[in-house]
This record gives structure tokens, C-alpha cells and sequence, in this order.
């Protein structure tokens, strides 16, 4: 169970450090929060008449740590319904087959017909009644 949980955390620690320290280096901060900050603008104008306080805020208080909070968190939601979706299956998967293999266990085999020899198999004697061509039907002196 807390597997479940553990590794998202991490994956989204993971996340808000490199978007805190490594992004930075390679693209520029005010860049990073302007690319974070046209989405949520254009998502805004889209769905809203106005824009909600929320959002104003949001955007208003906008920076560089906020942005790695951001991305952190929804890493680690995306990852957690991920993995938990994941179990689903699995579960269900292996719930599945246990149940399958039940069932085809519970099947009897019906018996099969007797087998008719030849007459000459029958009337012979005991250490004569070797059947094949391998080296099991070298007659024995």
C-alpha cells in the first residue's frame, strides 16, 4: 500500500527539484513562468467570462518556486492515479486468472475408450509384450 503512495511522492520531489534547480539552467526563469502562465491565462479566457480570483492570484504571485510547486504537484497526482490505475489492472488481471483456473479445475475429464490389441500382443507371453521400434522392442533372449 504505501508503495502506492511512495513512489509518486518521489517522483514529483523529483520533479519540483529539477524544475527549481535544473530547468533554470538551461532556459531562463522569466521564461519558465511566462510558459507557465500563458496556459492558465488562455484556459482562463476560454472557459470563464471572467477570470476567477483564484486564477488572478495564481498568475499575479507567479514565480519561480511557485512554478516548481506547481509542476511538482501535478507530477505526483498524474503519477499517484497512474499507479493506482496500474493495480486496478493488475488486480483485476490476476483476480481473473485465479478465477479461470478455478473454474478449469472444477472440469472432469471424461474417460477414454479402452484400448483393443491385437490378438497377437494378448497371446503372447509376458517379456514378449514390448510394443515400438526403439530399443525398447529388442526382443530379449
Amino acid at each position: 500500500m504505501y508503495r502506492l503512495v511512495i513512489v509518486p511522492v518521489i517522483i514529483g520531489i523529483l520533479a519540483f527539484l529539477f524544475t527549481y534547480f535544473g530547468l533554470p539552467a538551461i532556459i531562463s526563469a522569466p521564461d519558465i513562468i511566462s510558459a507557465v502562465a500563458s496556459p492558465a491565462l488562455d484556459s482562463s479566457n476560454l472557459y470563464f467570462a471572467t477570470m476567477p480570483p483564484i486564477v488572478a492570484n495564481y498568475i499575479a504571485s507567479l514565480n519561480l518556486a511557485m512554478v516548481a510547486l506547481t509542476v511538482g504537484f501535478l507530477i505526483t497526482v498524474a503519477s499517484l492515479l497512474l499507479v493506482t490505475i496500474g493495480g486496478l489492472f493488475v488486480s483485476i488481471t490476476r483476480w481473473l486468472i485465479s478465477h479461470l483456473q478455478r473454474d478449469r479445475k472444477k472440469e472432469v475429464a471424461p474417460d477414454l475408450p479402452s484400448l483393443d490389441m491385437g490378438p497377437g500382443f494378448r497371446s503372447s507371453q509376458a517379456p514378449e509384450r514390448i510394443l515400438g521400434r526403439g530399443l525398447d522392442s529388442i526382443q530379449r533372449d
